[in-house]
């Protein structure tokens, strides 16, 4: 690849860049529906057991979304990290601070999305529960119970508020050594367009 077509291909991974957002929502797709009537969670039929999420943000949402867990962003800023930390230049140790952070993050993001999940779906058992002691009527549940699974979803909402801090971080990170890139790149374009004229107009 010659250095303009490089060039069109970095900047068009920069502008990519500039579409990507960090937004902290929490993964609310996983909230479980509460029927404004009884106050209980919304039962699915299939598969048995299960309840109704708030369900996933649009596709064109998604794609903006650096800290969902149902994106492609993260691929771009992936592509964007190859230029920056080609596999080629790691050291000897074969690290790569950009690469590593991104990683991690998307793992644990992942993995944050199946407990975010998985307690979401405590918190609906905690709500069915009849009273202690009761026999029919109101379904309140156990006050302790409820505030233990409720602090569990806070604790896993509060863990993903960090990472979308740092993938944020990270993000601003790569576009600025992206564009200290481009500008290199630029700079040789210019050069090599320069010594042509020179080669040009020599006798």
């Amino acid at each position: 690849m010659n250095d303009r077509k490089y060039l069109d291909y970095l900047s068009s991974l920069r502008g990519g860049l500039g579409d990507l957002c960090v937004v902290k929502c929490r993964m609310a797709h996983e909230r479980v529906l509460i029927a404004p009537d009884s106050m209980l969670p919304v039962v699915c039929r299939f598969p048995e057991g299960s309840y109704k999420r708030v369900g996933l943000c649009s596709v064109e949402t998604r794609a903006q979304r650096l800290g969902c867990s149902h994106t492609m962003a993260r691929i771009k800023l992936r592509a964007a990290i190859d230029q920056l930390e080609p596999a080629d230049d790691a050291d000897r140790t074969g690290t790569s601070v950009l690469r590593d952070e991104l990683n991690f993050l998307d793992n644990e993001i992942h993995l944050l999305d199946h407990r975010k999940g998985d307690a979401e779906k405590a918190l609906a058992r905690v709500l069915e529960e009849p009273p202690l002691g009761s026999h029919g009527g109101h379904r309140a549940p156990a006050r302790r119970k409820l505030r233990m699974a409720e602090q569990d979803i806070q604790d896993l909402e509060r863990l993903h508020d960090q990472y979308v801090n740092r993938i944020g971080v990270l993000r601003d990170k790569v576009v600025a050594q992206m564009d200290r890139l481009i500008e290199d790149v630029t700079g040789n374009c210019r050069s090599l367009a320069d010594d042509r004229d020179d080669i040009d107009v020599m006798p």
